[in-house]
């Protein structure tokens, strides 16, 4: 949206993450938000859109790597469709770029054929910032459209350190994941009919451990039948890893 000057007051991101050719992707881990420009159907250049999106990407990400005058970038504000009609989810405010990509990197123009149509578009990488418990304030939105000049002070203190260093200023907003490992005693719970198997299973491979690990592909072949293409690793150096295989379009190792 533009104040009154003509100027980018701040743009709005909306993502609905399901268009398969164009996948918008968060990543809650690292706080890194992929988002794809708007030249999404064949027909236009790569900047010559309706509504100027690739153009816009373009010209901050430009202005992000010179360095200079960061204030000229306006502040993004990412939506996820989040159920049915107008149903949207704020998912953060975010800034262009990351300090673990770099600039040639974080704005990229690449070719994608549709039916047989052949055309460009870009693929950028924002970060969410890390806000902490600021909220984002209305006179914050209000001074951006109405006195865009003297509008940082109001700005979360996230977004003026961005815009104080730029790249380097960025602090994401992340959510590691928390992996609980089942300890050994949760893991050895069976019934009387699962403990016979174990301790067979166990008694034919005692004198042949690196025998276990065709059984074990096998047991897990029978647990999924989206388990393929199964290859087991050498019985040494491997590290840790029994067999590489493939689950639906995914590499996994177990």
């Amino acid at each position: 949206r533009q104040d009154g000057s003509g100027k980018l007051a701040y743009v709005v991101l909306y993502t609905s993450m399901s268009e398969l050719e164009w996948p918008d992707y968060l990543d809650v881990e690292t706080g890194i938000f992929r988002y794809y420009g708007d030249n999404r159907k064949a027909g236009n250049e790569l900047t010559k859109t309706k509504q100027g999106g690739n153009k816009l990407l373009e010209e901050v990400f430009s202005i992000l790597n010179s360095g200079e005058h960061l204030d000229d970038i306006p502040p993004f504000f990412v939506f996820k469709k989040n159920g049915m009609n107008r149903d949207v989810k704020f998912l953060g405010l975010a800034a262009p770029g990351n300090p673990a990509i770099s600039p040639d990197k974080d704005l990229i123009a690449f070719w994608r054929t549709i039916g047989n149509n052949r055309f460009q578009n870009y693929e950028s990488y924002f970060t969410i910032l890390d806000t902490k418990n600021e909220i984002i304030k209305q006179e914050w939105l209000e001074a951006l459209l109405n006195d865009n000049k003297n509008s940082l002070k109001l700005a979360p203190l996230a977004w003026k350190k961005f815009i104080e260093k730029g790249r380097n200023g960025i602090k994401a907003l992340k959510a590691p994941r928390i992996f609980k490992l089942p300890t050994k005693y949760e893991q050895l719970q069976c019934n009387e009919d699962g403990k016979k198997c174990v301790n067979a299973i166990r008694k034919h491979y005692k004198e042949n451990p690196s025998g276990f690990e065709a059984c074990a592909v096998r047991i897990a072949e029978m647990i999924d039948n989206h388990f393929e293409n199964f290859e087991l690793t050498r019985p040494w150096r491997d590290g840790g890893r029994d067999a590489i295989g493939k689950i639906c379009n995914f590499y996994w190792e177990y």
